[in-house]
């Protein structure tokens, strides 16, 4: 023998009652899963038409620095079809050694504005571009610019027991202290930071140009209030 339970107002009011978390769970469900769809099957630009940029700051914002490249790039490298930023916020030293170990590993960023600690560091395995032919060619003009701090020793070969036997300076990364200019347009603290670009980027011809143009638009005169002690936050009334 069958019950059957009939259909009306008092049983789809009891239903819900005690049915619509089953509702509600399977909205989030179908919203995480076209999430999911939309992220994995979303247009992303190829390496060769895009650039990114990757700058450790714990002031600043991917929107801020966004504006200011636009201009740059759109004059510098039009063809490009993506140009844009991400903020890579210091949390702890071992948290924040993670995730640079992380996305160096991957391979992320074309462009780093990096701190003298990860800089050096990454710059001694050879994980940035030699800048000094760039310098010497004009490719980069950074005449005026102190640049001994960028120099780094790089270990080219090692013997069989993982000691160094030739080693060699270059210079790996732009010191961005006298880059007054990041200051006021990004809103970020640069004076510790060294512009880097890296060795695995795929897109030389158009990162080179563009990281130049970069610099020549983070020029600036220093103000009053930059005197500030690295590290503190940026007074807003001031820029």
């Amino acid at each position: 023998m069958r019950i059957r339970t009939p259909i009306n107002q008092e049983t789809l009011k009891h239903h819900f009652t005690y049915s619509s978390w089953k509702y509600l769970l399977m909205a989030v469900l179908v919203v995480m899963g076209w999430s999911l769809i939309y992220t994995t099957t979303a247009y992303r630009s190829p390496q060769s038409k895009r650039i990114d940029v990757y700058i450790q700051s714990n002031i600043g914002s991917s929107d801020l620095i966004d504006a200011f490249m636009e201009p740059v790039w759109k004059e510098t490298v039009p063809e490009m079809e993506t140009v844009s930023s991400v903020v890579l916020t210091t949390v702890d030293d071992y948290t924040t050694a993670m995730q640079m170990m992380a996305y160096m590993a991957a391979g992320e960023a074309d462009i780093y504005f990096m701190s003298e600690q990860y800089f050096k560091s990454y710059a001694s395995q050879g994980a940035f571009l030699p800048l000094e032919e760039l310098v010497e060619e004009g490719a980069l003009d950074v005449s005026d610019v102190e640049l001994s701090k960028g120099y780094v020793a790089f270990v080219e070969e090692y013997d069989d027991n993982d000691l160094p036997v030739k080693t060699s300076r270059h210079l790996f990364g732009i010191p961005l202290e006298s880059f007054y200019g990041f200051m006021n347009g990004m809103q970020i603290d640069n004076r510790d930071l060294y512009a880097a670009i890296t060795v695995n980027n795929q897109n030389d011809e158009n990162v080179i140009p563009f990281f130049n143009a970069l610099l020549q638009a983070g020029r600036g005169e220093k103000e009053a209030w930059m005197d500030v002690e690295p590290g503190a936050e940026i007074p807003e009334s001031e820029v």
